[in-house]
């Protein structure tokens, strides 16, 4: 009860701080009583925190990139939360307690697969992380939330690419290519582009292109640029480091005399 007491004190009194601007949870579907089963039912699977009515702080900042990481990887994942109060309405408490959440270890968090009577819930021992929300929903589903504009399909396939023959390479593009044809998420679309600019450099030029250009990127990172263009940059850094091997057997192609 104090914890929410303060909360709502500083929301009015200091709206500026930090604590309170991390309430927003981009792409978070806000879930109650009335709505919860019919909405988490519509889809395949659902991740839903239940938390204080007036989250804040590393975990529910944690859980907010992590919605904007699926929002760009699926379609299929529905990302939500629960506010429960224990003062006034009580809102949401019942809810809270059909589930059995500990309302002193707040968050929980609540994998549902297609149903609110299948769900897992994440284990107590592991903080709620960016890294930790991913591997927990891919080891549990089918649905692959990889580094911020990575392609499961395309990561796989780009094992060892920098090891192999140029003919090899050469087909690798001409099969990304046609797949990119196919794709129709436009976030897809857009990494892929990138993927295959990367792999014709790393053909032409050999392993040091890696190495320099994600010198270049966290250079330009480091700089004063707009959120946009930090977020793409970000996304080309991720995308690189599918091309990084732990050993490279295969030699750097001969430099081209004028």
């Amino acid at each position: 009860m104090m914890r929410i007491l303060v909360t709502l004190l500083l929301a009015l009194l200091h709206p500026s701080l930090p604590a309170v601007r991390a309430l927003a949870c981009g792409g978070c579907v806000d879930l109650d009583e009335i709505n919860f089963q019919r909405t988490v039912e519509r889809f395949p699977y659902a991740l839903v925190k239940f938390d204080i009515a007036f989250p804040y702080g590393e975990k529910h900042e944690a859980f907010g990139a992590f919605s904007k990481a699926a929002h760009k990887a699926t379609t299929d994942l529905l990302v939500a939360t629960v506010g429960i109060k224990d003062y006034g309405e009580l809102e949401n408490k019942a809810l809270g307690d059909r589930f059995k959440v500990d309302d002193k270890n707040f968050p929980e968090i609540f994998l549902f697969k297609g149903s609110i009577d299948d769900f897992i819930r994440l284990p107590s021992h592991m903080d709620i992380t960016l890294d930790n929300l991913k591997a927990f929903v891919s080891s549990n589903t089918d649905l692959y939330i990889g580094r911020d504009g990575c392609i499961k399909d395309f990561d796989d396939g780009l094992k060892n690419y920098v090891n192999i023959p140029d003919a090899e390479q050469a087909t690798l593009i001409e099969i990304f290519e046609e797949r990119l044809e196919k794709m129709k998420n436009p976030e897809q679309q857009k990494s892929a582009k990138f993927y295959l600019v990367y792999m014709r450099k790393l053909r032409e030029l050999g392993y040091d292109f890696l190495e320099e250009e994600t010198k270049r990127l966290l250079r330009l990172k480091a700089g004063k640029v707009a959120e946009a263009k930090k977020d793409e940059l970000l996304r080309k850094l991720n995308i690189l480091e599918a091309f990084r091997v732990n050993r490279l057997t295969k030699a750097a192609p001969e430099k081209q005399e004028l």
